[in-house]
């Protein structure tokens, strides 16, 4: 049988879906940083030696303790008075470059050097004194997510009673979990394949799609797959639908280039689709197979961190932001909302505090020395005012004040701007985060979320999942009683 133009189209759409996946196959990455990652390296190593290694290899752009400088001066008051050394900003800053019990020396190193600096950490590791040494975010493949979709795809291929159809539309969403393996993306498959399991009922029945789009059930299932794979990430989402897309293709060319025997009887299902349920003893066995493995995979999640724990040195806790986004929200409603923390409680300075710094250092000259010094944030809107003194028409002398500076928007856009992406200092480190997030000690391997793939975001498609699950359940179980 030579094939049609049109199953021969629909093979290269599937063919061409294959290949997207696996050349934008994301593995995950335990990062603490976006954009860095922390090479660890005890004290008793110099910091040059460290310097050196990475240079030898191509690293150049790596934010140390030595590379650090004072960001901003006043041409009014380059030299200014220090209330208190130990809780000045720039003293504060220092800490970013130490672990919590200040035994290894951190340097940061862009994410796009990864594998060069493995290198450096295993010559480091065989310098004297140079063991502990290592490298955080290691890239790690989480087995438990595409081993879970597996497991769900190979039951519904046993129970399925069209072996074939389920074997063929079923390849590309077992493919996604294994290209892209995220929680969310897992549990969008997971759906995703107890939809097709439900439309196997109606295969090679007459009126089979009609009778697929009037069943509420398999659109519940097909349709809440799609928000849930977008949970993750957009860019999880777009190849989720190439996924289906590729199924859909394949399950065209299985109907439309079959063998046909000239010789012989060929069995067809007499009941049409309309007449068959898809409310069956089978798939009420199997509604609750998605919740079972969403709930596998949260209970993973849960004890055993979003990625396997990357612990070289148990106990070892790094700087880390305390929140992850990806939308810029650098304004003056942002700093007051993350400014409320006490200043002396601040083990590691956060954006807020160097804004602080800054307005401090700039409005210096203009206040007065005799003014109580305290250590508290400035307030979101303060405007620092300059007297100034003229004749009026009378020939009275009138005070009039003319705004200097003010904390709005403006100015903390122009404190941004300042902070330079290719420098060396920590303030882009921290401007890379996209948000005034305060900065925490985190112990290395824990529960870990960067970017779009936020925690409450994994977990919610993970509970979406099992909830669609556990309603269709009910809903038969109440028909069938």
């Amino acid at each position: 049988m030579k094939p049609s133009v049109s199953v021969v189209f629909a093979s290269f759409v599937a063919l061409i879906s294959a290949i997207v996946l696996v050349v934008f196959i994301r593995l995950p990455v335990s990062s603490l940083w976006r954009g860095y990652n922390i090479l660890y390296v005890p004290v008793e190593l110099e910091e040059q030696v460290v310097l050196q290694a990475l240079e030898a290899v191509g690293i150049v752009d790596v934010v140390s303790l030595s590379k650090q400088q004072q960001p901003v001066y006043s041409t009014f008051a380059p030299v200014q008075s220090i209330v208190s050394t130990q809780h000045s900003y720039l003293r504060q800053r220092e800490n970013y470059f130490f672990d919590r019990s200040q035994q290894m020396q951190l340097f940061y190193v862009p994410s796009e050097s990864m594998e060069q600096a493995q290198t450096v950490v295993d010559f480091l590791q065989s310098l004297p004194g140079g063991m502990n040494a290592g490298l955080e975010g290691k890239t790690t493949y989480p087995w438990m997510v595409p081993l879970v979709v597996f497991l769900v795809f190979l039951i519904l291929v046993v129970l399925s009673r069209a072996k074939g159809f389920m074997l063929t539309v079923g390849f590309f969403p077992l493919l996604f979990s294994i290209c892209i393996p995220s929680y969310s993306g897992a549990g969008g498959a997971l759906l995703l394949l107890y939809c097709f399991f439900l439309c196997s009922t109606f295969w090679k029945r007459k009126d089979m799609f009609k009778a697929i789009k009037k069943s509420a059930l398999i659109l519940l299932f097909g349709c809440a797959s799609v928000p849930v794979a977008f949970m993750g990430s957009w860019k999880e989402g777009l190849l989720f639908l190439v996924t289906i897309v590729a199924s859909l293709s394949l399950c065209f060319v299985l109907m439309n280039w079959e063998p046909k025997k000239s010789k012989g009887f060929m069995p067809v299902p007499i009941r049409s689709a309309r007449l068959v349920s898809v409310v069956s003893s089978v798939a009420s066995f199997t509604l609750f197979i998605p919740a079972v493995a969403a709930t596998i995979l949260s209970i993973s999640l849960l004890f055993f961190g979003y990625f396997p724990s990357d612990t070289s040195i148990n106990g070892l806790f790094l700087p880390a932001p305390a929140r992850y986004t990806d939308t810029m929200s650098f304004d003056s409603v942002s700093f007051q909302d993350n400014g409320q923390q006490a200043y002396l409680e601040e083990e590691l300075p956060s954006l807020v505090h160097y804004v602080d710094w800054v307005w401090d250092t700039l409005t210096y000259s203009y206040r007065s020395l005799h003014e109580l010094q305290v250590f508290e944030l400035v307030s979101a809107g303060e405007t620092l005012l300059l007297p100034s003194y003229r004749v009026n028409q009378e020939g009275i002398i009138q005070e009039e004040y003319t705004p200097v500076y003010s904390l709005d928007d403006a100015f903390i856009s122009s404190v941004m701007e300042g902070i330079q992406d290719g420098a060396f200092q920590i303030e882009a480190v921290l401007k890379k985060q996209n948000c005034f997030t305060s900065v925490v000690y985190r112990r290395m391997g824990d529960f870990l979320a960067g970017g779009s793939q936020g925690q409450v975001f994994i977990f919610l498609s993970l509970f979406t999942t099992i909830v669609i699950s556990l309603i269709a359940g009910i809903f038969i179980w109440r028909i069938q009683k």
